[in-house]
């Protein structure tokens, strides 16, 4: 089904064609089945992301924006919640040590699972091979440095949110009973850029699609083996984030026996 649709796709046609075709590979009711329940889709991924954002660090906190939580949560809503799974776990314990208190400011693992899960999942169902690892391991590259945006992001809220605080105290002083919702504005900058983010990286979903349909097979391997390596990271960075004496040791045993199971695995009949 896949290979009659290799020898159409060109960039000329991609809009008129290819995006309809891949999506209707999609078995759920919210997969994407042509440009407007692909836009359906981003709004979803829109919606969950931003609220996520909000929920970060803004309100409730209840480690619902963890990508272990957020990305199997929006890979459900997008059609794939083992997909999402598959994305959470990692991104999980690679920012396992990463510690948002006070005025600490680590990287968005956030914003960067509710990207990497609304461009993957639905790719992965266009192109009809699901999260697997050559898919995964080409989206993380492309947008990890959303998580070092976000951190930017981050502190641009933290100092939206000064600024208003002050000028709620000017106003309850001069007796302004609605200035008390002038924190509730807060919100909206996380929420915003977090959602526009998510309904980009969904728009463009069939991009990557297309991508992996037409990987070679060296390249699908050589990304194969980069998201075990992902994982070997992810063992070994979560290892250190105990803050035991021996982590560094610990972490690079971890390292390497992940790399050594994978390269088993793929070795075996």
């Amino acid at each position: 089904m896949l290979r009659g649709l290799r020898g159409e796709c060109s960039w000329r046609r991609f809009n008129t064609i290819c995006i309809p075709r891949l999506y209707n590979r999609g078995v759920n009711v919210l997969a994407p089945a042509g440009t407007t329940d692909l836009i359906g889709a981003a709004v979803v991924a829109a919606l969950i992301g931003g609220l996520a954002a909000v929920e970060r660090k803004g309100a409730l906190q209840l480690m619902l924006s963890r990508p272990i939580v957020l990305a199997p949560l929006l890979g459900w809503a997008l059609g794939d919640p083992r997909g999402g799974l598959l994305l959470g776990v990692p991104l999980e314990l690679i920012f396992l040590g990463g510690v948002n208190l006070g005025g600490s400011l680590p990287d968005n693992e956030t914003l960067l699972a509710a990207a990497l899960t609304s461009a993957v999942v639905p790719a992965g169902i266009a192109a009809g091979t699901g999260v697997d690892p050559p898919l995964a391991a080409l989206a993380l590259a492309l947008l990890f440095p959303l998580a070092l945006a976000g951190r930017r992001l981050e502190r641009a809220t933290e100092v939206r949110n000064a600024e208003l605080s002050d000028l709620a105290l000017a106003r309850t002083h001069g007796g302004d009973a609605r200035a008390v919702r002038l924190n509730l504005r807060g919100l909206l900058l996380p929420f915003a850029a977090t959602a526009a983010i998510c309904f980009c990286c969904a728009l463009i979903s069939p991009l990557f699609a297309a991508t992996r349909i037409h990987c070679p097979p060296r390249l699908v391997s050589g990304l194969t083996g980069a998201w075990h390596a992902v994982w070997a990271l992810a063992a070994a960075t979560a290892i250190r984030a105990i803050r035991d004496p021996r982590a560094m040791v610990l972490s690079a045993v971890a390292f390497a026996a992940v790399l050594g199971a994978a390269a088993l695995l793929k070795a075996l009949p």
